[in-house]
């Protein structure tokens, strides 16, 4: 049985970015994710062009919200920063503040209108800066989604992917599902989050994912996705580069790779 889900992908603090807009809706949010069995929660704001980064405010909300909800949730801190140059070069001049609890991991949003070789060149230049991104929700990128072979070997070079929990349970429509199912399948996903952004379209609950999952996997693969590499995120904690390994991956990793 599991125990502490993490969730590792939620825009919860109120006023920052297109997640929560009040401070109401950020305690809701945070009591559902609760209610649903979330134990730990990053708090995701996006630093990009169309929502620029205010990290003192930012720290403020965090301290707020975590001070109101007390020990239901252990919250954590986090940007979701748009890969594009300017943003890359950012996060390397100052990683603490935009990764996820200042440690190396930086949970990073390809743009929609980005190539993706423009995207591989971003990637590329965090990692030789000594950061391990954490390619938020790859299958619903128009382009990134349809090329398995290069997000395989992003994977190898050491960046982790996270899906999310509505594109497994097909909220986003059948190809995010589909994409979703096979880099699942391929040990390719490192991580399953709720990308909460509110309480209805894409609230933040892991609950009814963890149940799709372990429709098709094993606990323990669940519990990886959903417990084990999310925290060593937020710990800081080495997680192995390349694709997951587990026994009854095999076929499909043979299969990948023929």
């Amino acid at each position: 049985m599991m125990g502490c889900v993490v969730d590792l992908h939620a825009h919860i603090l109120h006023g920052l970015d297109d997640g929560a807009a009040t401070l109401a809706d950020s305690l809701a949010m945070v009591r559902m994710a609760a209610h649903a069995g979330t134990k730990e929660i990053v708090a995701a704001v996006h630093a990009s062009r169309a929502w620029p980064y205010k990290p003192g405010l930012a720290q403020r909300r965090w301290e707020e919200l975590q001070h109101l909800v007390k020990d239901e949730v252990r919250i954590h801190r986090a940007c979701e920063v748009e890969l594009t140059p300017e943003m890359a070069d950012r996060a390397l001049a100052n990683p603490a503040r935009y990764t996820v609890n200042g440690t190396q991991y930086l949970l990073a949003e390809a743009p929609e209108d980005a190539r993706p070789d423009q995207v591989e060149a971003l990637l590329r230049q965090l990692l030789e800066g000594g950061l391990r991104p954490v390619l938020a929700h790859p299958e619903l990128h128009p382009d990134i989604s349809r090329q398995t072979g290069r997000l395989a070997r992003w994977v190898r070079a050491g960046v982790l992917l996270q899906l999310g929990a509505g594109s497994l349970s097909g909220a986003f429509g059948s190809r995010a599902e589909t994409v979703a199912a096979r880099l699942l399948k391929r040990g390719l996903a490192h991580f399953v989050a709720s990308g909460g952004h509110d309480l209805k379209g894409r609230p933040p609950r892991l609950d009814a994912v963890r149940l799709v999952l372990l429709g098709e996997y094993p606990p323990e693969f669940v519990e990886l996705l959903l417990e084990h590499n999310p925290r060593a995120v937020v710990e800081g904690a080495e997680i192995e580069p390349g694709p997951l390994r587990a026994p009854f991956l095999q076929a499909h990793w043979r299969q990948f790779w023929r």
